[in-house]
């Protein structure tokens, strides 16, 4: 939109609105009023001042996570390591297809709006997101607007000819996780989970829930818990459990992400227990400090180079016109260390 049609649908002239934009004064409080909340209403940036901070001809993608300490009101530190893999590898990618990346923290899963107002000042051409609400009306809204993007780990499958999804394969993951607890002889399983409305969360919570299915006549007992993807929370969750004088405790644990596992390995250490003599742990994710835990810890590995390179060349192929799948799934590969073993009383 320019500002010549913005002012026509506010009815005001092209100076007046560029006096108030530019902030020069001489227009009259209520007519100021009234423009800005035109402005605020369309996530109005005009072309000029997107021109100016990035550059007419260049080539520059924007990468939008949710991810960030700002979701709960703290300050704007990203808080996933998923996220921090994503944005170091879509910067490296995107600068061997010769373009630059604009990085861009929400502070909630459900604010679009500022990621629809840099789309809408031309700043980007395209947009990879990650860390949105799956089923998001306002993330789809702005896909039905003909926006190139990219939704990592957001939705089954890609809703408009502009948008590609890419997916790791989370449920065949989870469903594989359950399954090497129970040929350890795990009888006695806990889940830790997360309730979010996110795609890698409600499909590794369906993987788990189809392995319990297959196995049943195996497991006594399946426990899930919802930990928000949290260190923090798994560690007081199993903490808490394992700290009750109750009898029965699960001794195979899946964690659906590194993360939880992380603060579950250090609850359970602090409690006295012998890791995996006691209870066994797979995480998910396998992030870099995984492997030089104490044992290092058995996981699903994500495949984030892949990951991020199919993001970066799905949205330049979006942008340059070209030919491109609409949906990827990236495989998960199984990498089992120190913290997986038998049960005790199996053989």
């Amino acid at each position: 939109m320019t500002t010549e049609e913005l002012a026509k649908i506010i009815g005001v002239s092209r100076v007046t609105l560029s006096k108030v934009i530019n902030g020069v004064g001489g227009v009259a409080p209520r007519t100021e009023r009234k423009i800005r909340e035109y402005i605020d209403k369309y996530n109005f940036v005009p072309n000029s001042k997107a021109r100016s901070l990035v550059g007419k001809e260049e080539h520059v993608i924007g990468l939008f996570s949710a991810y960030s300490d700002k979701n709960s009101g703290a300050s704007s530190n990203i808080t996933s390591h998923f996220a921090t893999e994503m944005i170091n590898l879509v910067i490296s990618n995107a600068q061997k297809c010769d373009y630059k990346t604009l990085v861009y923290l929400t502070e909630r899963e459900k604010d679009v709006k500022s990621i629809e107002r840099i789309l809408n000042s031309s700043m980007v051409r395209g947009a990879i997101l990650l860390g949105y609400d799956t089923g998001s009306a306002e993330i789809k809204r702005l896909a039905e607007r003909g926006y190139p993007l990219v939704l990592v780990n957001q939705e089954r499958d890609s809703y408009c000819e502009n948008v590609v999804v890419v997916n790791m394969d989370d449920q065949v993951s989870a469903y594989y996780a359950i399954e090497r607890l129970v040929h350890n002889g795990h009888r006695n399983i806990l889940y830790i989970g997360c309730d979010r409305p996110r795609l890698p969360a409600i499909r590794r919570h369906e993987g788990v829930r189809s392995a319990e299915g297959k196995w049943r006549h195996k497991i006594e007992k399946l426990t899930e818990i919802d930990c928000d993807f949290s260190e923090e929370k798994a560690y007081r969750e199993i903490y808490r459990m394992y700290s009750s004088p109750e009898e029965g405790k699960p001794t195979g644990i899946f964690a659906a992400n590194d993360i939880m596992a992380i603060g579950a390995m250090n609850a359970l250490k602090d409690l006295g227990y012998d890791i995996p003599a006691d209870v066994s742990i797979i995480g998910f994710d396998d992030i870099s400090i995984s492997k030089y835990l104490t044992p290092g810890l058995t996981t699903m590995r994500c495949n984030f180079d892949r990951i991020a390179s199919v993001s970066v060349n799905s949205l330049v192929n979006l942008i340059e016109q070209r030919d491109t799948a609409r949906h990827v799934e990236s495989p998960v590969e199984f990498v089992e260390r120190g913290t997986l073993a038998k049960a005790k009383g199996t053989q």
